[in-house]
């Protein structure tokens, strides 16, 4: 089984992916979390998985629109404990410390300990933090430091100058993605995506009150901005249920009616 990931080695991307998979197959590894998506959507890969949303900083904008546009579903959600350090070569102290490379997400989970230790350092933005890591392992500058996981200092040859976060204060959620979702286990969550055609008073209000009037719960909302049209916007919907259910299927199909574009993201076991 090959599953695809974030890469390179050692993003949390790779540290959910074992723990949910174990030794069960075999890991590739993508630049981009849209390349994780399409890689399952071609049949690159039987699996995927990619970060979704932070306990600290919220959702990640390409994963929504990865759900959005790629033919793919979720099998799984994945809850992960995360912990950042700060990475350096051997002899680098904070003082020389002039650049900060990392994952928008993991820069921005920092910026208590940036601005209360390193205020001067520029932040650069890279595509992961094992990205981050394994480009300041190849350069080698002790005025440079990478934010990630502490596994990442043995992998690319580096020292844990700082141990920032610990996983008691900042966890992630990961979505195992493939061909197909889960079926019925008791305890599920079902994920939607949809777009209204039409802006009008009360359109939201009208989809929501289709969950609402048969008492099934939502455990998260979020609009994204569709990229067609400015103030055009997708809606993200997260509720309690596995779509084969009743009442269910109901009210997706009375929601279906009142939008232009309904996708079903996929329905799976309950995990936070």
């Amino acid at each position: 089984m090959k599953i695809g990931v974030l890469g390179p080695r050692g993003t949390y991307s790779e540290l959910a992916a074992r723990s949910y998979f174990k030794d069960k197959g075999e890991f590739v590894f993508y630049p981009m979390i849209t390349d994780v998506a399409k890689a399952v959507e071609h049949g690159e890969v039987q699996a995927g998985v990619i970060p979704v949303e932070s306990l600290r900083e919220g959702t990640v904008g390409e994963a929504l629109d990865a759900l959005a546009w790629t033919d793919v579903r979720v099998q799984a959600e994945i809850v992960l404990p995360v912990s950042h350090s700060l990475l350096g070569v051997g002899g680098t102290t904070l003082e020389k410390i002039t650049q900060v490379l990392s994952h928008p997400q993991a820069l921005a989970q920092c910026r208590d300990f940036l601005r209360e230790k390193l205020p001067n350092a520029e932040l650069i933005e890279m595509a992961s933090t094992a990205k981050a890591a394994e480009q300041v392992g190849k350069l080698r500058q002790q005025h440079m430091a990478a934010i990630g996981p502490k596994e990442l200092a043995k992998l690319y040859g580096l020292d844990v100058l700082v141990e920032i976060q610990s996983g008691e204060t900042n966890v992630t959620r990961f979505l195992c993605l493939s061909k197909r979702d889960e079926r019925r286990t008791g305890n599920d969550k079902t994920s939607i995506v949809f777009y209204t055609d039409t802006d009008r008073p009360g359109i939201l209000h009208e989809i929501l009150g289709e969950f609402a009037s048969r008492g099934i719960n939502l455990t998260k909302i979020e609009s994204r901005p569709s990229k067609k049209a400015l103030g055009d916007y997708l809606f993200f919907i997260d509720f309690e249920g596995h779509r084969e259910e009743d009442k269910i299927k109901k009210a997706l199909s009375e929601i279906k009616e009142k939008t232009a574009m309904l996708k079903v993201v996929g329905s799976y076991p309950k995990r936070f």
